[in-house]
């Protein structure tokens, strides 16, 4: 043990000998331990005490065992990489072989915009919207109306 460590085992273990200390002295009047309905033989009040006293010493040091760690092996570890092949001075910055890489603009370019086509479906009347009179309304049902040959899906090479 280093020397630092034995300094402070005294000071760590000054209550298990006062416990003991103690313990000695009254062994003199014997008592019953009762735990429930359980009830112990009669025994001086200094050996429960001190039964006590290295029971608990004995499971902390061996709690304070069990936590320590272990000491470190003396073996050397040796990691291979996962791809042999790479270049050591790569660190992943070069693309690998027949990735295209992307396009790079400058910072002070303007954000890319989105080309969108569209398609007008209905222009809006130039007049001013009025509500429709008696006479405006047409008394055809609406499945004699004559259908339009355009439809959403006829024409599928139309650039949307």
């Amino acid at each position: 043990m280093k020397l630092l460590q034995r300094l402070f085992l005294v000071p760590c273990l000054a209550p298990l000998l006062a416990l003991l200390l103690i313990a000695v002295s009254t062994t003199r009047t014997p008592s019953r331990l009762q735990i429930l309905l359980w009830t112990s033989n009669p025994q001086p009040i200094g050996l429960w005490m001190a039964l006590a006293g290295v029971g608990g010493a004995g499971l902390s040091g061996l709690a304070a065992l069990l936590l320590m760690p272990a000491a470190p092996s003396l073996r050397r570890q040796f990691h291979q990489p996962v791809e042999p092949n790479r270049p050591i001075d790569d660190f992943g910055i070069n693309p690998p072989k027949g990735a295209d890489p992307m396009p790079e603009r400058d910072i002070r370019d303007p954000a890319p915009t989105v080309a969108v086509s569209y398609r007008v479906v209905q222009r809006g009347a130039s007049q001013q919207r009025r509500a429709p009179d008696a006479s405006d309304r047409k008394t055809e049902p609406v499945a004699s109306q004559p259908m339009s040959s355009m439809d959403w899906g006829d024409s599928p090479d139309q650039d949307w």
